[in-house]
This record gives C-alpha cells, structure tokens and sequence, in this order.
C-alpha cells in the first residue's frame, strides 16, 4: 500500500537514521477503521456462536455481544459461558496477535451473579459507563443515575437561557 516508508525517531534532539516500515497503516490513515473491523470481525462472531442468549425478565436477547470501534461488551447470564469465551478469546489472540487489555477491561455483577466467579483476572465495579450511559447493579440506579444527568444537562442550558437577554417568546423558545 505504501511503497519506501521510513520512519525516524528523535531523542534528545538527535534524529535516528531512518528506518524502513515494511507493514502497517499510517495513523490517520482512513482506511484503518475498516480493516479493523475486518479484523475484530472473526472473534465477534465467534463470541456470537459459543455464548448463550441473556434472558432479561421474560425475554430472550440475541444479542449478547456489543461492539462499538474497539470496545466490546459481553451480556452473560451464565457461568457456563466464561470458559467459551476464554478459549475464543486465547484462539482470537494466538492467530491475530492482538491481546485483551485485562487493566482497561471491567466486570459487573448484576442481580443474583456471584462476582466471585474469576473473570480471566478482570475486576469486578459496581458502575459502568457504556458509550456514554451509566450501568449501575439495578435498574433503579441506573435509570437514576442516567436521569440525573439529562435532568442537569437541561437545567444548565435552561439556567444559561434564562440569564441571557431575551424577550419572553425567544425565552419560551
């Protein structure tokens, strides 16, 4: 894809003499994303076939693995599962090289799961904040937590309205 790319490193003020990258993708490069989610792609579906589904009340949820550009989040129901993912996970590894940052890594134990069940060494938090929105160990804490936040979003911005100088109907806007 690139053709005689070298890269030199400065230290101290000196410049390495170059050296030659023989593979990779630039940073920035746009292409990178797509190759990523080209690579990550195989141990997603993998996941997909060895997990069993959430049940959540009485509902069956298929979707039992999440995955927005580099962060993946796995919905288990069932301690059967944790050696599943394990092996796809070290299967993953051993052919793409690429390793599951356990210190970046989080657990929660939601309602009856017994969170001393050892997760490949990952630690287990009573709140998580998914792409934005927060999981806490109930649905009441949650959907409080999370309200709390859009409750002080508007309060701000109505807060920041109110100061300006506006007539009542650019206000009522």
């Amino acid at each position: 894809m690139y053709t005689k790319v070298t890269s030199s490193v400065k230290i101290n003020g000196q410049t390495s003499s170059p050296i030659p990258i023989e593979y990779a993708i630039r940073q920035g490069c746009p292409l990178s994303m797509q190759l990523f989610a080209i690579c990550l792609d195989p141990l997603l579906t993998n996941l997909e076939n060895v997990m069993t589904n959430v049940h959540i009340g009485r509902r069956t949820v298929t979707n039992t693995v999440l995955a927005y550009v580099d962060d993946v989040t796995l919905l288990v129901t069932s301690p059967q599962d944790i050696p599943r993912i394990k092996t796809a996970v070290e299967q993953y590894a051993a052919t793409s090289g690429a390793r599951i940052n356990i210190q970046k890594s989080r657990a929660m134990a939601v309602g009856a799961w017994d969170n001393c069940i050892n997760i490949m060494g990952i630690s287990y938090h009573t709140e998580l904040k998914i792409l934005g929105t927060h999981f806490t160990t109930t649905v009441r804490q949650s959907a409080c937590k999370n309200w709390s936040a859009v409750a002080g979003r508007i309060r701000s911005t109505a807060r920041d309205a109110y100061y300006r100088e506006l007539c009542l109907e650019k206000r009522v806007l």
